[in-house]
């Protein structure tokens, strides 16, 4: 079992600013990350909203960013490494791990949210041979393909934008009467994007194929109908990662963490930061801010034990 002052829960921007200040502060401190560090923000194309880069930067070149300044800073970050369970004891929290268990007076969960998927039949069997959940990973596959993007929100529209430069014709399936997007320039560069398709009133019943996508079964207005397609990306939302939490009286809302203006959770010495976190708006410069809050506010409940 190591002994730490903190242990954070996720390696995305909230998890990483959060190591950055903590080790400022001289915290002996581990960052634990279930993937290899850096967040769902690699996964986005061209950030274009991140201040500093007026000319916008590629999600994963910002993704390296935070992690590399976080590993100068000398930020222990533990990459495959996925936490299993947070328990209490007394007043230290034991976080146990797939290959260990960490003792600390304090805890930042900071580990965003994960995709939804469509639970439908075809979509288990199909995974990584034409269904996919990340545009920006899997687009360079689909280059001069047709294929359809599931999902009526922001996330969606991104999808198909990213796509819009390799594949020839996308078709974005959704539920709505039309895309519901955060920015009014979204709805701008998907009406000039020229090879973008809205499918509204539509619901996925199956996707088909044998060895790979060749095409979904949807409901549209009522009647069934037929889509071939080569590929098919799902976005219909993410769920928060917080489950490992169970053990803990911890206030959740939809299994978001419901944390104070100190970013500390109802549970004292737990704190959360980033998409986690229920009611803050799902950007990479709210994950920076609370990461920074939670840091701090660690370091103060730390300290004040002494």
């Amino acid at each position: 079992m190591e002994e730490k002052d903190l242990v954070i829960i996720g390696g995305g921007p909230a998890g990483l600013t959060a190591g950055i200040y903590g080790r400022r502060a001289e915290l002996d401190l581990v960052v634990l990350d279930s993937g290899v560090g850096g967040g769902q923000i690699a996964n986005a194309g061209l950030v274009e909203n991140y201040p500093g880069f007026p000319e916008g930067i590629r999600g994963m070149e910002l993704a390296e960013a935070f992690r590399q300044h976080a590993l100068n800073t000398g930020v222990a970050l533990n990459v495959l490494e996925p936490v299993q369970t947070v328990s209490k004891e007394g007043n230290v929290f034991i976080v146990a791990t797939s290959k260990e268990r960490y003792v600390a007076p304090a805890v930042i969960v900071a580990t965003g949210l994960v995709h939804r998927k469509l639970g439908v039949p075809g979509e288990e069997e199909l995974s990584g041979r034409g269904v996919s959940y990340c545009a920006t990973c899997d687009g360079a596959f689909f280059k001069g393909r047709r294929v359809a993007v599931v999902g009526g929100g922001t996330g969606a529209a991104m999808a198909a934008l990213n796509l819009s430069d390799l594949a020839k014709e996308i078709y974005v399936v959704t539920k709505r009467d039309s895309l519901k997007v955060a920015e009014r320039i979204m709805e701008t560069r998907l009406e000039k994007a020229g090879n973008i398709e809205v499918v509204p009133h539509a619901r996925v019943e199956a996707i088909k194929g044998d060895q790979k996508v060749e095409g979904i079964d949807m409901e549209v207005d009522g009647e069934k109908t037929h889509l071939a397609v080569d590929g098919v990306f799902v976005e219909v939302g993410k769920t928060p990662q917080t489950s490992f939490l169970e053990s803990l009286p911890l206030e959740l809302k939809k299994g978001y963490v419901v944390v104070d203006s100190a970013q500390m959770s109802s549970v004292p010495g737990l704190f959360s930061a980033g998409d986690v976190v229920y009611g803050s708006p799902k950007q990479v410069t709210v994950a920076v801010s609370q990461g920074t809050i939670a840091a701090l506010s660690a370091y103060d409940y730390i300290k004040s034990r002494v």
